[in-house]
């Protein structure tokens, strides 16, 4: 970039991998799934976890073994979904004074826009799963979200594991904070939880994709997983390693390990118009992961659904 000319392959290896070190995952993405990596080529399957009655084979008295036939659950393939944030611009006057501390900045806006769909995912998994295993809360009752529901979503779960995670929208988040002044006036919401075995967390922020903008976790909706099951997390997430090589000719990163994001930079500078007036060259920038994720264990999600009351 020495005075400042222009290579996008130069400009992509100075950027790196859009992903922070030190927080891989998402916290939310962290708490419910297991996660792993995928090679570039590697094919990944899974197994549903089915409602069936645990089997055993007996002996008799006489050292006879009683067997019967089974017949194994069949791997379903992972097919890998390829997410890409917007196009961000860097103003080239920007990257000529401050080079390093204008493309951290970008850099974390990139993360953030991959992240932000990552979570959005296993949200609408969770709603899916919780469909599925018709497990669902509070559609019918108009009042606010309660101990008494919170009590009922883990009702829904308790038999398919344990060490549970609410999810909240800002409505339920709310209502909960109210509780020591209608439903639980004489314990601590804290202490109750803590002997549950429940860890709270609020979901804010929205996402757009493909141009439709929603919240992460609606207002009103609030998701129990029961984090330990036989099978472990509940939720299966896998991020693939990208080929680098093949993708931006030769721009791979100093260790040699293949990154799970890569920053795609646009090949020539534009003219980004702002508003009807102002006009500046700049360089676009995109990032972009190949992703899946199922639900292996649908039965160990419940999901609340808080109708609009006029208290709102």
């Amino acid at each position: 970039m020495e005075g400042l000319k222009y290579n996008q392959l130069e400009m992509a290896k100075i950027l790196g991998e859009p992903k922070d070190p030190r927080r891989p995952y998402t916290d939310l993405v962290s708490l419910v799934a297991q996660t792993e990596s995928a090679e570039p080529d590697e094919y990944v399957y899974y197994y549903d976890v089915l409602l069936e009655t645990d089997k055993v084979v007996t002996i008799t008295g006489t050292g006879e073994l009683t067997t019967e036939n089974v017949t194994p659950d069949t791997p379903t393939q992972f097919t890998f979904i390829d997410i890409a944030s917007p196009e961000y611009y860097v103003k080239i006057t920007d990257l000529a004074s401050a080079k390093e501390s204008t493309l951290a900045r970008k850099m974390r806006t990139l993360n953030r826009a991959l992240n932000a769909y990552e979570n959005n995912y296993i949200i609408n998994l969770a709603k899916a799963a919780a469909i599925t295993a018709s497990h669902q809360q509070g559609i019918e009752s108009g009042s606010t979200f309660n101990y008494k529901d919170c009590i009922d979503m883990v009702q829904d779960v308790v038999d398919y594991g344990d060490n549970y995670v609410l999810l909240v929208g800002s409505t339920v988040d709310t209502d909960m904070k109210l509780w020591d002044w209608t439903d639980n006036k004489y314990s601590s919401m804290i202490e109750a939880f803590k002997d549950l075995g429940i860890q709270k967390v609020r979901v804010s922020g929205n996402v757009t994709v493909d141009g439709s903008s929603s919240a992460m976790l609606p207002a009103t909706k609030a998701y129990m997983v029961a984090r330990s099951t036989e099978v472990g997390n509940p939720f299966l997430f896998v991020r693939k390693k990208l080929n680098d090589i093949d993708l931006l000719g030769g721009a791979i990163k100093q260790n040699g390990e293949r990154p799970e994001r890569l920053v795609f930079v646009s090949p020539n500078p534009v003219a980004v118009t702002v508003g009807s007036a102002k006009r500046y060259l700049a360089v676009g920038l995109t990032g972009y992961e190949e992703i899946v994720a199922a639900c292996i264990n649908p039965y160990a999600i419940s999901e609340y659904t808080r109708a609009n009351i006029a208290a709102d």
